[in-house]
């Protein structure tokens, strides 16, 4: 799977294939229907910004990753409306941009953490109170529900561990089990399952 990186800024440009040196990525300064069909797109928000609404449907039918230089809450969920499989920092650390491209090549959405924290604070506002919900987790352990319950209100795997007094490693594995069990991807898809 060819990884396109467009951008019309010389100093993303240059750090961006310097991170992708390994994926023998392709540069462009503006997208083109050049790029193949299947393949990954990594590309600034001012250049999508810049395009009509055609070559928009054009760019969102590749697995697109829009990252911006100034991120933006609100950006980011009309760029995820649209079709965007990934959203972040244009300038954030390369163990991202690289985590970012393995979940992209694997057909996984990806955002920063903080921003999948602040899309579940705003599912909760919007949802309300996770009660009626609970039967969901009826097929879960007493300690799965009590991590079930702390990701799905946005708590970082540090702060569940602290507050039930055992270790991340135990958080992630709860989590494992409860993503399986309740047959969903990630805190996102379980905190918008406890919400609806």
């Amino acid at each position: 799977m060819k990884l396109y990186l467009i951008s019309d800024n010389n100093i993303l440009a240059t750090r961006w294939m310097t991170v992708f040196a390994d994926a023998k990525a392709v540069f462009m300064k503006e997208f083109s229907v050049e790029c193949e069909n299947d393949s990954i797109v990594f590309i600034s928000d001012t250049i999508v910004n810049a395009l009509s609404e055609q070559e928009i449907e054009n760019l969102f039918s590749r697995r697109v990753m829009l990252l911006s230089i100034n991120p933006d809450f609100t950006q980011a969920q009309n760029f995820l409306q649209m079709g965007a499989m990934g959203y972040g920092n244009a300038m954030m650390h390369e163990t991202h941009l690289h985590s970012a491209y393995q979940a992209l090549t694997e057909g996984k959405v990806w955002l920063h953490p903080d921003f999948i924290t602040m899309m579940i604070s705003k599912i909760h506002e919007i949802k309300g109170s996770q009660e009626k919900s609970l039967h969901l987790l009826d097929e879960l352990s007493k300690r799965e529900r009590e991590v079930a319950l702390m990701l799905g209100e946005g708590a970082s795997h540090q702060d569940i561990a602290d507050e039930l007094d055992i270790t991340v490693r135990t958080v992630k594995a709860h989590a494992t089990a409860i993503y399986q069990k309740l047959e969903v991807k990630d805190r996102l898809a379980l905190s918008l399952l406890l919400h609806k």
